[in-house]
């Protein structure tokens, strides 16, 4: 039976996490980085993952076996030869990816597929900076790789659409969920996840709620995983901003994408999350405190408005919470929902494909179609209009919701 080979260009976390992949799932992996050195330590670093997952019974002694001997070292560019696919993993820098890229081409089969991981870069470019841009499509793996089980696949406007498909096919076969977008900025995940923290940040500015009260709100009454402060501590603070304001300035300055003057401050002042020990939290002690002081004013809701975000609560929520816990996961989940529709009618991705991203790339409890249906458009709608009557800004003027939530 013939082997596929793909050739890694990069073996930092993310480049080391895709090799693993790939080597678990039957294919050879050829890794190339600076230097052999470089590229050993990175090898020797997947083994001990691989190890450790061996001591957990978490896979057996064969497939262990059989991984650890498709990881091999790329010595030189001609080493990729055989690769059917050749996965870019580098710094974010475009000049950069197309030099690696142009570096191996010479060497390449003429039907080897060009992957780019990036989740910031235009694909469109890149093909075009390599001069292959019928060959190149957007792989855009997440970390870490091997536990995240999203695969953004992203055609670029000269992509071949038989490219598409088989990278898309590649990373079925690898396991994970694929879904497919356009090249526009932030993609799908990074397009569409952006007020889930950017409207945490406004709740904490309008002094409506502390960091750990929202945090909670969407975590007891949404169901996510995480809240929205803390997850950005994770992620990194200054990580995230510059997400925001990427995409933000990219999509021409929307409203509702404006960022936030409270987090630029935060990482301005160095406090970049869990990484630096203090960010929307302070880690100096478990368990972390919160770390921004809010200047609290009261939640003052209409009887008609109480209503509205308890019923919001009761159609989509894992329960109904207080008053303000229901506001807050209202008016979060269905500013994520504005953004969703802005995706699809922008042309990023198709429904499904956003659904599949958003579930499978950031842990949502439901894809926000799916969630926009369980809950009803026209509450979601009316929900939208709530916050805009009560905003001086118009970032809650969207486009009804029930015109394209079906």
């Amino acid at each position: 039976m013939h082997t596929s080979t793909v050739g890694i260009i990069g073996g930092g976390t993310m480049g080391a996490g895709i090799a693993q992949v790939a080597a678990m799932n039957g294919w050879m992996v050829e890794l190339r980085e600076v230097d052999e050195p470089t590229a050993r330590r990175a090898i020797d670093g997947i083994v001990q993952r691989l190890d450790r997952l061996l001591e957990k019974d978490r896979i057996s002694a064969e497939n262990h076996d059989d991984a650890v001997s498709r990881l091999c070292v790329a010595t030189c560019s001609d080493c990729l030869s055989e690769c059917e696919l050749v996965i870019e993993a580098i710094v974010e820098r475009l000049d950069v990816k197309a030099a690696a890229f142009r570096e191996v081409l010479p060497s390449l089969r003429p039907d080897a597929i060009l992957a780019t991981n990036t989740s910031s870069l235009s694909v469109t470019q890149l093909g075009e900076a390599v001069g292959q841009p019928q060959r190149l499509a957007g792989m855009h793996f997440f970390n870490p790789a091997p536990l995240m089980k999203l695969v953004e696949v992203i055609a670029g406007e000269q992509t071949d659409p038989l490219v598409v498909d088989r990278v898309a096919q590649i990373a079925h076969q690898w396991g994970k969920e694929v879904a497919r977008a356009s090249d526009s900025p932030g993609f799908i995940v990074n397009h569409v996840a952006r007020p889930y923290y950017l409207e945490a940040f406004r709740l904490l500015e309008a002094g409506l709620a502390g960091v750990d009260e929202i945090d909670a709100a969407m975590r007891e009454v949404g169901g996510f995983r995480m809240g929205p402060l803390e997850l950005a501590d994770l992620i990194g603070m200054d990580i995230n901003t510059a997400a925001a304001r990427s995409v933000w300035e990219q999509l021409g300055r929307p409203a509702l994408l404006e960022p936030s003057a409270l987090q630029e401050r935060i990482v301005a002042q160095g406090h970049l999350g869990r990484k630096s020990g203090r960010g929307c939290y302070d880690y100096s002690a478990e368990p972390p405190s919160p770390a921004i002081e809010v200047q609290r004013r009261p939640l003052a809701l209409s009887d008609s408005q109480r209503d509205l975000v308890a019923r919001f609560a009761r159609r989509g929520g894992e329960r109904v919470g207080s008053e303000l816990q229901n506001y807050i996961f209202a008016r979060i989940l269905v500013c994520i929902f504005a953004q969703a529709t802005q995706a699809l009618r922008r042309g990023v991705a198709q429904r499904q494909d956003i659904d599949t991203a958003m579930r499978f790339g950031v842990n949502y409890p439901r894809g926000p179609f799916e969630w926009m249906r369980a809950i009803g458009p026209d509450l979601c709608d009316e929900v939208l209009v709530m916050l805009a009557e009560s905003s001086e800004s118009d970032r809650y003027r969207a486009q009804p919701l029930a015109e394209v939530a079906t």
